[in-house]
């Protein structure tokens, strides 16, 4: 019996489970017999796609597509590629050209996504409302119909529809939640509600804001999150009691409703102009900030930065820069940079440009199992920060600590559009880029305003 067939269905069938590390050596396997097999090249390409890896599916989608016996989806699994790659103009040329009665309403939904990459608001929103037209419980294209006006300031209708990241199957909502009704924006006063979060440090530091405006309503409050986060949420407020995580599934006991952490906002019933800004709500701890001045030291005018955020996030492309490009910066008389980063990034470090230097803080800087403890000590040395958009913008904004953030050309919503400052964040100023591949303008104007504060030609 031959058994390359049997191969290729294995591969399929764990590829459909999810088991993508399992999946892909069969394909391989499949293709090192036979390379010009059309749809395991088709299929690979799409493990590697779902993988995070682009730049290793493109090819492989781009030769399924130009074969006669490709998948007829092929023409747009290239262009999702290609966007994951950031070639927007590539991917919406190849969106433009695949089949639209296969595809149904992902590839407008496909296509909304390109556009607001590309800047072309008005048509993505009408190639968002075409997929909810198709399928109007689409819900992936609901929330980024939210995000999109949500970027745009409509925070009325951005937020209602950003209500849509929510799971909408029961045993996800109860493994997050238990049995507990959602909170819908009723009277608290003596009840208990509990507030959870699966999402990112930065949305956790950014939202947490919200739980004290729960205490001030009546509520006793309770929150689940990242473990990790809640030595620096401690400072936040005493009324808000941290939750451990405890069993998937089980709501802790003597609470009587629920609601999403990124769900405030919309309960709040928050616009553009009411959001709560008042800072700062998080505080560092006094012992570390005190070790970490002493390390820093006090000389010169200090600007902490981080510059990369976790590759393995989709979320992550365009928005990080090269620490190189802070070189006329570092040249500045009198101005010191101290490294914030962690993790991806840091060998960055270790290739910078002649004569350019960054102080690096040690091993055993932020190495425990608290997050940013260390970090937001730092800071309170440091007399600028200037970040990409990551989580450690989010907590030097919670800190109140002055903030400069360099912007990808289609930034995150929480940041807007034309404007230099963030309502969510009042000493934080936005540096922008003008176009996707223009991140040295940023930096040069960051360098210009910097020799303008401090004096120097």
């Amino acid at each position: 019996m031959d058994p390359l067939p049997q191969t290729f269905a294995q591969a399929q069938a764990l590829h459909q489970a999810g088991r993508l590390r399992e999946a892909e050596p069969l394909y391989r396997a499949v293709l090192e017999l036979l390379p010009d097999h059309a749809l395991a090249t088709h299929r690979l390409g799409m493990l590697l796609l779902q993988s995070n890896r682009p730049d290793e599916a493109e090819p492989l989608l781009r030769a399924s597509q130009s074969r006669s016996d490709g998948p007829r989806e092929a023409a747009a699994h290239l262009g999702l590629a290609l966007h994951q790659l950031g070639r927007y103009d590539e991917a919406l040329s190849w969106l433009d050209r695949a089949d639209a009665a296969l595809a149904g309403a992902r590839l407008p939904f496909w296509r909304a996504n390109t556009l607001v990459e590309l800047g072309r608001f008005d048509e993505a929103m009408g190639a968002f409302d075409a997929a909810l037209a198709l399928q109007p419980e689409f819900a992936e294209a609901r929330r980024n119909r939210g995000i999109l006006s949500l970027l745009r300031g409509d925070y009325a209708s951005g937020l209602a529809d950003y209500e849509h990241r929510r799971p909408a199957d029961p045993a996800r909502r109860r493994a997050q939640s238990g049995a507990l009704p959602d909170w819908e924006g009723e009277p608290l006063a003596g009840r208990a509600i509990l507030v959870t979060d699966a999402t990112g440090f930065g949305d956790e530091l950014q939202f947490c804001r919200y739980l004290p405006l729960l205490a001030d309503r009546g509520a006793r409050v309770g929150f689940r999150g990242n473990p990790r986060l809640y030595r620096l949420l401690r400072t936040l407020d005493p009324r808000v009691a941290l939750v451990d995580a405890g069993e998937e599934g089980e709501a802790p006991a003597g609470y009587d409703l629920h609601c999403k952490l990124l769900s405030l906002p919309l309960r709040f019933g928050t616009r553009i102009d009411s959001i709560p800004a008042t800072t700062p709500y998080l505080r560092a701890e006094p012992e570390r900030v005190a070790h970490w001045r002493a390390r820093i030291g006090e000389d010169d005018f200090r600007v902490g930065v981080c510059w990369k955020g976790n590759p393995r996030r989709s979320i992550d492309a365009g928005r990080s820069f090269p620490l190189r490009l802070l070189e006329g910066i570092a040249a500045i008389p009198g101005l010191r940079l101290v490294s914030l980063q962690k993790g991806p990034g840091e060998e960055q470090l270790d290739a910078l440009p002649d004569g350019m230097r960054v102080q690096r803080l040690g091993e055993d800087f932020d190495a425990g199992p608290d997050a940013f403890v260390d970090t937001a000590a730092a800071m309170q040395s440091l007399d600028l920060v200037i970040s990409s958009c990551t989580s450690v913008p989010h907590l030097a904004g919670a800190l109140r600590r002055p903030t400069w953030v360099a912007l990808k050309a289609v930034p995150e919503w929480r940041w807007g559009l034309g404007r230099d400052d963030n309502p969510w964040y009042p000493d934080m100023r936005l540096f922008r880029q003008a176009t996707r591949e223009g991140w040295k303008p940023v930096f040069d104007a960051m360098e210009a305003a910097l020799r303008l504060r401090l004096g120097i030609s």
